[in-house]
């Protein structure tokens, strides 16, 4: 038998499955449901298979007995360990331990400055072998005045909602113990809409009102919903699974007139044009040449446009000025900014895909950012997030 690693499950993830070589067709998974793995070891006896798996925040050791054993986590706390050998006498296995940390940073035209020191703060993207896409952890407010974000402690998925005000430097936390995955504040400031997921890992939408007069309002569905956007007109565009597909919806926050925009079946919800012309969603690629296509989709109505294919990251600022632009995949540290014509609300695109790093690259009026950015208002106002990783081998004893 041998591991078979596809790309299939919902959201990316990356599923191992052991397939028997002798052309029975016969097959079963391996690791964790739900969880993202990216490599694997049989023990010496055949009887096991050891995984890497990320179910929840940090990847760890996983393990599996053959055919139909179930899975057992093999690792704990707060290190990951990635990758994984075995021992020619299966009492052991070596595997990459470490931590990683970021540091989340606004640019202005007062140089850089990080957002805070409470936590950790910024994207969450494992673009290609990821969970799924998640939306930056910072957005400002649509006067440039305020940035909201959500702060990370220790394992938990997701973070607390916290607003900067970049006057004053003053950083005030919004909804206390309401651990967020991802938020979307409206136009007026007035409210946000979030997702949580309950302990069976079901996505859900929450609605609350910044001045907390009131309790946040839990948006009851039978669907999993996730990825929320408020519309300048207050309505909330979101990602709803409707029989094992994704599509793009629209609702009023109270939950009512919910409808679906489009058709088309999505993979991810990116991004929301500030004029609520466009929301940019990512699909399997058509005509299988690429692994995804990104298309700016007519909120309402009419054909899609094709912005990108594989792993590309289109957002535009606040002020609906530029659509920024990178690959996360590709090892370029640059975003690039696009101007959008204000006929179309969208950038000129060229007439061939752009496929990558290379293809932006040639375009010139493409203006070059020395960062990923996470989140912008304007050019000189934006977001971005410093990584940094720590690792070492080590040899793991088996009980």
């Amino acid at each position: 038998m041998g591991i078979d690693r596809r790309n299939a499950e919902p959201r990316h993830l990356c599923t191992c499955r052991i397939v028997a070589f002798g052309g029975s067709g016969e097959s079963h998974p391996v690791g964790p449901p739900g969880a993202m793995r990216t490599s694997g070891a049989w023990s010496p006896d055949s009887k096991w298979v050891y995984v890497s798996a990320k179910k929840g925040e940090k990847f760890h050791i996983w393990r599996q007995r053959v055919p139909q054993g179930q899975p057992e986590q093999v690792t704990f706390g707060t290190t990951e360990e990635n990758g994984v050998a075995m021992a020619p006498d299966g009492t052991s296995f070596i595997t990459s331990v470490g931590t990683h940390d970021s540091t989340a940073y606004i640019h202005d035209d007062a140089g850089e400055h990080p957002i805070s020191s409470q936590g950790e703060i910024g994207r969450t993207v494992a673009a290609g072998t990821r969970e799924r896409i998640r939306k930056a952890g910072t957005a400002f407010s649509s006067d440039g005045k305020s940035l909201y974000c959500l702060i990370a402690k220790g394992e938990a998925t997701g973070g607390e909602l916290w607003v900067k005000r970049l006057d004053s430097g003053a950083l005030e936390r919004i909804l206390p113990g309401y651990v967020m995955e991802e938020f979307s504040v409206s136009r007026d400031g007035k409210q946000i809409a979030f997702t949580t997921s309950d302990d069976k890992e079901h996505s859900g939408l929450w609605v609350a009102a910044t001045d907390l007069r009131s309790s946040p309002r839990h948006i009851e569905s039978s669907a999993t919903e996730d990825q929320p956007s408020f519309l300048p007109d207050g309505d909330l565009l979101f990602r709803a699974n409707e029989g094992g597909a994704n599509f793009l919806y629209r609702m009023h926050p109270d939950g009512s007139n919910r409808r679906k925009v489009s058709p088309q079946h999505i993979l991810d919800f990116m991004s929301l044009s500030p004029d609520g012309r466009w929301a940019v969603v990512q699909t399997p690629d058509s005509d299988k040449e690429y692994t995804y296509s990104l298309f700016a989709l007519p909120v309402e109505g009419g054909p899609p446009v094709r912005i990108c294919v594989n792993i590309c990251l289109p957002t535009w600022d606040m002020r609906g000025e530029f659509m920024y632009m990178s690959f996360f995949v590709q090892s370029d540290p640059n975003t690039y900014a696009l101007a959008i014509q204000p006929s179309t609300g969208l950038p000129e695109l060229p007439a061939s895909v752009i496929s990558g790093v290379e293809d932006l690259k040639k375009l010139k009026s493409a203006v070059v950012i020395p960062h990923l950015v996470d989140t912008a208002y304007s050019q000189s106002l934006y977001t971005y997030t410093v990584q940094s990783t720590y690792r070492n081998l080590y040899r793991i004893p088996l009980q």
